[in-house]
């Protein structure tokens, strides 16, 4: 994985406090607000005819990409559960049908949009000991700016520059969102290329929260002499600063591709569960005012992928006592739960027997 260790990453922290960055890279520390990614669970993937065996070949891929989205990994390992799996994998998807992805008449390719079930494949990663990462991912806002000759332009929304396309595919493959800005008047009068191209957190950062971003990814892309490209990336997350710098080449997809990775293999050590045997963790609930709070809180945390089971052991006054069967620890628990700010801390936390004492927000 590229990923900076500590001391590299304080390294960064301090360069951008020399320029009076580091401030506000701070107001930037708190835990990201994830939203549900709706497609997680589909996939599509190319297909070269309507045929039975080709269905099956393009459903193993669609299988594979459903794993790596939901693992956090590029290689998923072919445990035996696995290898069941793809040898039937109709077993785990509902829908399916086929798609032509280009209005173009000369262009006669055909694709496989595959609908899995989502009980059956986080049943298949559970058994297999595989890392779950949630449905609940950070947004991610791209400000990239293209150099050619003298002239400077950055990426907006809809464009079809061949990065823009790759990191919107490399983020799909991954299971990531990435917006790129509209680049309407609001957006113009607050960031002009310089601004990207100098990497200005003081600029860009309050820029990106109309989009309610929780992680600022920033793109230099340059044509050089001979028809080659350099490119250099870094991403913003909870006040630190990750850069990826991936020198020159023949194309910059790669490079596009290769920061998205960045960004999910960063995410996926700070929020996947890995695989190892389920816990149970004492949760305390306090905030459950109505017999509507009551069902919403437990269909909340049942339906999360790293719950494997709730149970109900107290119920006193507005206060809930849970058992939660979970293959996450106390503190990682505290901070997936947390993500979507549904529960957060009291802020006086009274005595308690509880692992984890919480409120409900609804």
């Amino acid at each position: 994985m590229a990923k900076l260790g500590s001391e590299a990453k304080l390294r960064n922290l301090a360069r951008l406090g020399s320029f009076g960055w580091l401030s506000l890279c701070l107001s930037w520390t708190n835990v990201c607000s994830a939203e549900v990614v709706p497609w997680l669970y589909h996939v599509e993937v190319p297909v070269e005819s309507q045929t039975s065996s080709a269905r099956l070949d393009a459903s193993r891929v669609a299988l594979l990409q459903v794993l790596t989205r939901l693992t956090g990994l590029v290689h998923v390992p072919r445990h035996a559960q696995i290898e069941r799996a793809l040898a039937a994998p109709d077993l785990f998807y509902s829908k399916f049908r086929f798609v032509t992805p280009s209005a173009n008449e000369v262009d006669q390719s055909l694709n496989l949009l595959i609908e899995f079930e989502p009980r059956s494949v986080l049943r298949l990663i559970k058994d297999s000991a595989l890392p779950i990462w949630g449905a609940n991912r950070p947004l991610v806002v791209a400000w990239v700016v293209v150099e050619q000759g003298i002239e400077r332009e950055i990426i907006a929304a809809g464009s079809v520059y061949p990065v823009a396309v790759a990191l919107q595919q490399r983020a799909r493959e991954r299971g990531l969102t990435i917006l790129f800005p509209l680049l309407d008047l609001e957006d113009r009068i607050k960031v002009d290329p310089a601004v990207v191209w100098g990497r200005m957190s003081q600029v860009l950062l309050p820029a990106s929260e109309r989009y309610g971003a929780d992680i600022v990814l920033v793109g230099r892309v340059q044509a050089l002499d001979g028809g080659s490209w350099a490119a250099s990336w870094e991403f913003w997350l909870e006040g630190l600063v990750i850069p990826l710098n991936t020198g020159d080449a023949a194309e910059v997809p790669p490079s596009a591709a290769a920061a998205v990775d960045l960004i999910a293999d960063e995410l996926t050590q700070r929020y996947a569960v890995l695989g190892r045997a389920p816990r149970q963790i004492l949760l305390g609930v306090s905030g459950i005012g109505s017999p509507a709070d009551y069902g919403n809180l437990l269909n909340y945390l049942e339906a999360l992928e790293f719950v494997d089971l709730v149970n109900v052991t107290r119920i006193d006054a507005d206060h809930l006592g849970l058992i939660v069967t979970t293959r996450a620890g106390p503190e990682q628990l505290l901070r997936l739960l947390e993500t979507e700010r549904r529960l957060h801390q009291p802020a006086q936390p009274d005595f308690s027997s509880a692992d984890i004492e919480l409120v409900w927000e609804g």
